[in-house]
C-alpha cells in the first residue's frame, strides 16, 4: 500500500516532524522530489512531495501564502523543509496557511539526505507491486481451480480472500442475487445501485463508485455477460486494475457455466425424447433422470405452444434460482419435465398456457403423462393459464373430461377418415385441420395446403362421404372441429 505523509513522519530513520498542516497527513505519497524554484507546482502535481532547503520559500507573510496556496491547489501531499538550512528564520505565515488548507509542513533533520525520503517511497511502492503482482497469482490460481469444478460460489469465495473485498453477482435488470445460492447486497446499497441504474441513460460506465463511511463500493459490467454486474465492497480503496483481472476470470466460469447448460439442455431433450418413445429400461432411466436431479416420483410433465420461447433462457433462469428440468421442443409442442415445485417459476419464465400431467410415478408412465398434459393444456385460457389434469374440465366442461373420452370422441367422430388415410397413404385429416383453422376459407386453406383450390373442394367433398358428416352444417362442423381437439388432446394427431 501507498505510503501516507503520516507513515513518512512514522519512519525513525527520517527524523521528521511536523510543524503546521496536521490535517493533512492522510494524504497518499506518490513520490518525492526536490524543488528550490519560486513556483515548485509548475513542476510537481498531485500527490508528490516537496523536499526543499528553503532557498525558494520567500520572506514576505503574503508570499509565503502565495507558495502554500499554489502547492496545495496543485494537489501536493505537502512540503519537508532541511532543518537549519536556507529557510527564513520566521515561517509563520507559511505555517498559518498551511493550517488553514490543511497542507502538512514538516522539518526534516539535518543530517538525513533527501534521497533517503525518495528510497523510502520506492521500497513502499515495490512492496505494493510485489502484493498485488502475489494477487494477481492467486486469482488465476482460482480460475485455474473453476476450470477443473471448483463451482461459481466457492470462486467467489475465493477471489474475495485474494483480493480483499467482498464481492457479489447480482442481475442487471432485477438487482436480485445472480443465482439464488449467492448472496445479495443490503437493502441501502442495492436502493442506491437500483438508483444509479434510473439515472444513467445511454451508455453507461464502465465503473460505478459509491463512497461508503469506511472504504468504498464499486461496480462492474462483466463483458462476457452483458446481464451481470460485479459489486464489490472493500474497507479502503479498491484496486480498479486487480479487479478487471477479477472480471476476466468471472466471465471465464459464466461462459464455462453457459457452455455447460447448452451441453445439458441438449443432454437433456435427448433424455426427454427417449422417455417419450420408451427407448430406456426403467433402471436406466431412473439414473439418467438422477443425473439430473430430478426424481420421477415426483416430477410433472408440463405442455405448452412453442411458439415464442426460448427454451435456453429458460433453463438459464431456472437453473440460477437452484431449479432443473428438462425441455424439448417437438413441432409446435413445448414438452418439459420437471419437480412440481418447478412449475410456479416456469409459468413466470414462459408466460404461456401450460397444461400440466398428473405426477409421473415412474419413467415408464411419460407417454400417458404427455396425454394428460395435452388433454390439460386443452383446457387453458387468458383467465387460467395453467391447468392441471385433475383441474381439467371444470372450466371448458364442452371439451373431454378424460384421456378415454377424448379417444373415444375422435375414433367415432374421425375413426373412418383415420384408417382411410392409413390405408391409402393420404392426409384428409390433416387437410380438414387446416380448412377448419382457415375458418372453411377456401383460397387461405388452398395456399396452406400447396394444392390448387379445385383439389381441395375435392377433397373436402370426399371427407364429407366418408365422415357422413356436411360441411355445409353447423353442427357437424363443430362436431369434426371438437373431434379434432379431442385428438389432439389425446395425442391421436
Amino acid at each position: 500500500m501507498a505510503l501516507s505523509v503520516s507513515d513518512i513522519i512514522a519512519l525513525p530513520e527520517l527524523r521528521t516532524r511536523v510543524i503546521s498542516g496536521a490535517g493533512g497527513l492522510g494524504k497518499p505519497v506518490r513520490w518525492a522530489h526536490v524543488c528550490e524554484l519560486a513556483d515548485p507546482s509548475e513542476w510537481l502535481g498531485d500527490a508528490d512531495l516537496l523536499m526543499t532547503t528553503g532557498i525558494g520559500i520567500p520572506a514576505d507573510a503574503d508570499a509565503q501564502r502565495a507558495y502554500v496556496e499554489n502547492l496545495a491547489g496543485a494537489g501536493l501531499a505537502g512540503m519537508m523543509i532541511g532543518e537549519n538550512m536556507q529557510a527564513p528564520a520566521n515561517l509563520e505565515a507559511l505555517m498559518e496557511r498551511a493550517d488553514a488548507l490543511d497542507f502538512a509542513v514538516m522539518f526534516t533533520h539535518y543530517g538525513v539526505p533527501f534521497a533517503a525520503v525518495t528510497r523510502a517511497i520506492v521500497d513502499a511502492g515495490q512492496q505494493e507491486e510485489q502484493a498485488r503482482r502475489n494477487a494477481i497469482t492467486r486469482v488465476y490460481e482460482s480460475a485455474r481451480m473453476s476450470i477443473q469444478g471448483l463451482g461459481l460460489g466457492a470462486l467467489l469465495k475465493r477471489l474475495e480472500k485474494d483480493v480483499q473485498a467482498r464481492l457479489t453477482l447480482l442481475d442487471a435488470a432485477s438487482l436480485a442475487p445472480w443465482r439464488d445460492a449467492l448472496g445479495g447486497l443490503p437493502a441501502s446499497q442495492r436502493q442506491w445501485l437500483a438508483a444509479r441504474q434510473r439515472d444513467t441513460s445511454g451508455n453507461r460506465p464502465v465503473v460505478q463508485r459509491h463512497a461508503l463511511e469506511s472504504g468504498e463500493l464499486l461496480v462492474m459490467a462483466l463483458p462476457s455477460q452483458a446481464d451481470c454486474l460485479l459489486v464489490a465492497e472493500g474497507d479502503g480503496l479498491l484496486d480498479y486494475g486487480l479487479l478487471h483481472h477479477v472480471v476476466a476470470v468471472l466471465g471465464i466460469e459464466l461462459e464455462r457455466l453457459r457452455v455447460d447448460n447448452e451441453r445439458n439442455l441438449r443432454l437433456g431433450s435427448e433424455l426427454l425424447d427417449d422417455l417419450l418413445q420408451q427407448r430406456l429400461p426403467a433402471h436406466q432411466a431412473q439414473q439418467r433422470l438422477a443425473a439430473f436431479d430430478i426424481g420421477a416420483e415426483q416430477a410433472c410433465l408440463l405442455l405448452g405452444r412453442a411458439a415464442g420461447v426460448s427454451p435456453a433462457a429458460c433453463d438459464e433462469a431456472l437453473q440460477r434460482q437452484g431449479r432443473r428440468v428438462l425441455i424439448r421442443v417437438q413441432g409446435d409442442d413445448l414438452i418439459v419435465l420437471g419437480a412440481a415445485e418447478c412449475i410456479p417459476q416456469l409459468q413466470a419464465q414462459l408466460q404461456v398456457p401450460l397444461g400440466v400431467s398428473n405426477p409421473l410415478g415412474h419413467a415408464g408412465r411419460s407417454v400417458e403423462a404427455l396425454r394428460e398434459a395435452r388433454l390439460a393444456l386443452a383446457h387453458t385460457s387468458a383467465a387460467q393459464p395453467l391447468v392441471t389434469y385433475a383441474q381439467a374440465g371444470a372450466s371448458v366442461p364442452w371439451l373431454a373430461q378424460s384421456l378415454d373420452e377424448a379417444e373415444r370422441t375422435f375414433r367415432n367422430v374421425l375413426g373412418p377418415l383415420a384408417d382411410y388415410d392409413s390405408q391409402q397413404n393420404t392426409q384428409l385429416l390433416h387437410t380438414l385441420q387446416v380448412f377448419l383453422q382457415h375458418n372453411r376459407s377456401w383460397l387461405a386453406a388452398a395456399a396452406q395446403l400447396h394444392v390448387h383450390k379445385q383439389t381441395l373442394v375435392y377433397r373436402m367433398r370426399r371427407i364429407e362421404e366418408i365422415t357422413g358428416r356436411s360441411l355445409d352444417s353447423t353442427e357437424d362442423v363443430a362436431t369434426l372441429w371438437f373431434a379434432l381437439r379431442a385428438a389432439r388432446m389425446a395425442g391421436l394427431a
